[in-house]
Parts: structure tokens; sequence; C-alpha cells
């Protein structure tokens, strides 16, 4: 029987997340997102997941617009979409992040975003070690501040940072800022008087970060527990290294992934498959045996990936998983007809501290 996971999460401004969405990343052609999106949008996702640096935003806008224009799935409508992009790092700091926001409205034509993310702690350009990272992605941040109170985001939140990035942001202070190099037409949407607003800090409402049994950051799920920000997973897959019916990665290849040589993490998997899903499967046929290899494999990566997907659901983390093909992005959404056991959830999971990522990040 199913636990009672989500189909969305409540923000901590009220705002209601989708807990499954679709991602977008690497896939640029106009055909293959119309296909996809509304293949999705049809199976019942609602959540898009894009970013400026994904180069797709265009694209996924013409995508929305037809389907919405052309009653492509019966009543939908924009307010039922929940559409996230994000920061390109080269656009770090206050005016190059307004601009930037306003840039994606008009690619995805938008009148507001869902959520808006920071996508990168650092600058393009700088070294990692440049404390000019740290006052450029603050002025991101007061750009996306003032971006909400305006309504043109929904919520907004960050992306990649570690527990060092996210305490300098929740206890920095708050600053007055005047929009020197925004033209008169941003400057209609800009706050006209930094007195008139509120200067409340606006904690980020969402975190998204890799996470998946190989990487599971605790000290970073703690943070965003303790402070009412959202988890939001990518690479639940591990990019699909840890759906494929391959031996482990040596563990020089899987320093990414692993604090410590930890071969063999999903050794269970097939176990797992046979527990979760030997129930579901057809009966068996006394006929003829046919061996098909590759028909293996597809049940192989179809079951694993809906138990690694499943996996982050019971962590308390909204889910992206990317696919062009229609079939798999509806078994991607096939995630709450079953549990996964709490002892594995808790058990099964490469447990990182976070430190292991601080060497190949900005300051």
């Amino acid at each position: 029987m199913a636990s009672t996971v989500a189909r969305s999460y409540t923000l901590s401004n009220g705002i209601q997340m989708p807990s499954v969405g679709l991602g977008t990343y690497r896939v640029r052609d106009q055909d293959t997102l119309d296909t996809c999106i509304l293949e999705a949008l049809r199976a019942g996702y609602r959540l898009i997941d894009t970013a400026a640096v994904y180069k797709n935003e265009a694209a996924i806008g013409n995508s929305i617009k037809r389907i919405l224009e052309e009653n492509l799935v019966p009543g939908l409508t924009r307010a039922d979409i929940f559409l996230t992009s994000k920061l390109a790092p080269k656009d770090q700091g206050y005016d190059a992040c307004y601009k930037a926001v306003l840039e994606s409205l008009q690619n995805l034509q938008m009148d507001y975003i869902d959520l808006y993310l920071i996508h990168w702690p650092g600058t393009s350009k700088l070294k990692l070690p440049d404390p000019q990272n740290a006052t450029n992605r603050m002025e991101s941040w007061h750009a996306l501040e003032d971006l909400y109170r305006v309504k043109k985001l929904r919520s907004i939140g960050v992306s990649n940072y570690t527990v060092h990035h996210l305490t300098q942001l929740v206890e920095r202070p708050r600053r007055d800022h005047h929009h020197a190099t925004l033209s008169s037409a941003d400057r209609s949407i800009a706050p006209t008087s930094t007195a008139s607003l509120a200067r409340t800090m606006v904690v980020p409402h969402v975190h998204q970060f890799e996470m998946h049994p190989r990487l599971l950051q605790r000290d970073l799920l703690e943070f965003c527990r303790h402070h009412r920000i959202q988890v939001q997973a990518y690479s639940s897959l591990g990019e699909g290294r840890l759906i494929a019916l391959t031996p482990p990665p040596a563990p020089a290849m899987d320093a990414h992934y692993n604090s410590a040589p930890l071969p063999g993490a999903l050794d269970i998997m097939p176990d797992l498959i046979r527990k979760y899903f030997a129930p579901l499967l057809p009966p068996i046929d006394l006929g003829p045996v046919i061996d098909d290899e590759e028909q293996r494999k597809a049940d192989y990566a179809k079951h694993s990936a809906q138990i690694l997907l499943r996996w982050g659901l019971q962590h308390g983390a909204v889910v992206i998983p990317k696919s062009t093909q229609p079939e798999r992005i509806r078994n991607n959404l096939d995630l709450f007809s079953f549990e996964i056991d709490a002892d594995i959830v808790v058990v099964r999971a490469v447990d990182v501290d976070g430190s292991s990522h601080d060497s190949d990040v900005a300051v």
C-alpha cells in the first residue's frame, strides 16, 4: 500500500508546487519539446523545469502557448502549470539578474514565472576563491526579492548552494538598491521607491540540488527543513548511472557521487524491483519463453527509475525526471502506487556531509 506522499507541496509562502515535474536539460529541438511537453501535460505533469543555460526557454514558451491556445489538454490553463527557470552564472549581480529575469519572461511568453532560481553560487569567469562571487550572488538575490515583490516571480530560490552559501544568504543584511542601468521599459516594473516596499528578508522557498542514494547530503536536508525551504532533487537517476545494468564505476570515476569509495551501493536494486513490482507484473505465460535481452533491460530501467524517483519523494523532495520518450514520461509519473520500506529509505543511502563538494564551488 502506498504512503501518503503528496502530489504537491506547500511552499513557505503558501504556493503549491507539484512533487513531480518534467526536466528539460539538453532538450532544445522545438519538435521534440512540443512532443514531450504535450505528452507530459496529458499524462498529468504540471511542473516544467528549464533554465537560461539550457537555451530552450523560447521553445518551451512556444510549446506551452500552442497547447493552451489550441486546447490540446482540455481545460488546462496557465494557472495550472508550474514553470521554473534559473539564472545563468554570467548574469550574476543585481542589474544583470533583473534584466535576465525579464528576458526569461519574454522568451517564455509569460507574465510571471512560478519559480526562479539562482542556478549556481558562482559567477562566470571569476575564479572560485574570488570573494566577488559572494557579493554577486547576494546582489542577484536582492533582484529576485524585488521581482518577487512586484509579482513577476511567484517564488524564488537557489540551486547547487552548500550550507555555507545558504547560511550567508539567510543571515545577510538587506541593502537598498538603485536601478542605475535599467531601461525605461524595465523601470516600469522595478520598485520606484525602495522605502515603499517592506524590506523583510525573503528566505529561499526552494533549493534544487543533486540528490540520489549515492549522494544524500543530510546537512543540506536538515538546513532546508529547519528554514522551511522545499528541497528539489535533480539527477535522481545519477545521470543514468544508477539504472544501468553494468557494474558500478571504479572509485576514481565515482568521486563526484561519493565522499568515499563505495562500489556496489545499489546492488540491492534487482531485489527491490522484484519486491515492489512483481505483484504488478502480468501472470507468467506458460507458452514458449522468449529471452528478450532488450526487453529485460528496458523493464529494469523503467522500474529502477521509478524506485529512485520514489526514494526522492519519500525524502520530501520534488523530483524532475527528464525524458523525451512518451512511454518513459508516463512511467516516471507512476510513483504513487507503491512505497519503499522506511528502513531502506534510511539505511541504503550514501551519506555525504556536503564538504566533498565545497572544493569545486564558489566561496
